[in-house]
């Protein structure tokens, strides 16, 4: 049996604690981790059972309560976290995003590597139906060579006029970025792995249009061009809601297009008639945690893996040195 570590027990560890619960049978919650004993506690009463209650994860990590973590903090607490979990040789699967410098990302690598031990980001769209089965059509070939792509993800948020409602997000400082660092980082790593190639240059447009208390932006499109010659773009806000009639994910190639969301996904040849498809529902944090615990147990490479959460965060950052130096940034 898997023990394994809450590290961060706020808001979105409470998205998490499902996919705990379908592999109960494999894994086991040990402790709960926060600065905020109460939350740490809340989340242990909500999985139930014999659990540890920690506010300092390196005592958590130095008691050998834990043999994996599940990380959800702050974002400028990853590295150290990863680091640290890492020398401690603990397997670990990490929120978004991976960390907020190429700097930071370089030590976590150093550490990953030297104690042998998994890391698994925690990009639960990849793990819903629409977005894996299309990048697994893309790779098939369905639609052939790739030209274009897009991937969305935005929504207001229209009841932080207080500062203090922000938490720790209001600071550029704390947070690393605003949205393109947050919830961009969803529609990054769709676009990234719908393109099944390697980035090459990034451009970004961002600006705060409807959040005055936020320290950094709420909305940003990027274009990335890729490898194989693929151009894809991405939105993400805070500031906005969806454009209407757009798709979560859609790629275009020489035979036709991939478009859907959630748990439906289209299939339009360049001649023939659209195809519907009705995917098993797959909750996403669910279908990672699974995800997770099958590469503790086989020791396998995961599909999120540093590799991913290293380029996703190039991309963004690229993104951001794109907007400060109004140029076309390459990767």
């Amino acid at each position: 049996m898997i023990r394994v570590g809450l590290v961060g027990c706020g808001g979105i560890m409470g998205a998490h604690l499902p996919g705990w619960r379908e592999v109960a049978d494999r894994a086991v919650v040990t402790a709960a981790c926060d600065a905020n004993e109460e939350s740490a506690k809340k989340r242990a009463a909500e999985i139930g059972g014999d659990i540890a209650i920690y506010t300092d994860w390196k005592k958590m990590l130095a008691d050998g309560v834990v043999d994996a973590v599940d990380l959800a903090l702050p974002h400028r607490l990853h590295r150290d976290a990863i680091v640290d979990a890492a020398e401690a040789g603990k397997d670990i699967l990490t929120e978004k995003p991976l960390c907020t410098s190429l700097a930071e990302a370089e030590d976590i690598t150093a550490a990953v590597n030297a104690n042998n031990v998994i890391l698994m980001c925690a990009h639960n769209q990849m793990f819903e139906p629409a977005p894996r089965t299309a990048r697994q059509w893309v790779r098939d070939g369905k639609i052939g060579r790739v030209f274009s792509l897009r991937t969305v993800d935005c929504f207001l948020i229209g009841d932080r006029m207080d500062k203090n409602a922000w938490g720790w997000r209001g600071s550029a400082a704390e947070a690393g970025g605003g949205c393109a660092l947050d919830t961009g980082y969803h529609p990054t790593y769709m676009l990234i792995s719908l393109a099944n190639a390697e980035p090459k240059e990034v451009v970004s447009f961002s600006a705060n249009y409807n959040q005055p208390t936020l320290d950094a932006e709420d909305t940003a499109q990027t274009m990335v061009r890729f490898a194989n010659g693929a151009v894809g773009t991405l939105q993400t806000s805070w500031g906005h809601f969806a454009p209407h009639g757009h798709w979560q994910i859609h790629a275009i190639g020489e035979k036709g297009q991939i478009y859907g969301r959630g748990n439906t996904l289209y299939f339009r040849p360049n001649k023939g008639e659209e195809e519907r498809h009705d995917l098993q529902p797959e909750n996403g944090f669910v279908g990672e945690i699974k995800h997770f615990v099958d590469c503790i147990q086989t020791r396998a490479t995961p599909e999120q893996g540093l590799y991913e959460g290293v380029t996703v965060l190039k991309v963004i950052l690229g993104g951001y040195e794109s907007e400060r130096t109004k140029r076309v940034v390459q990767l």
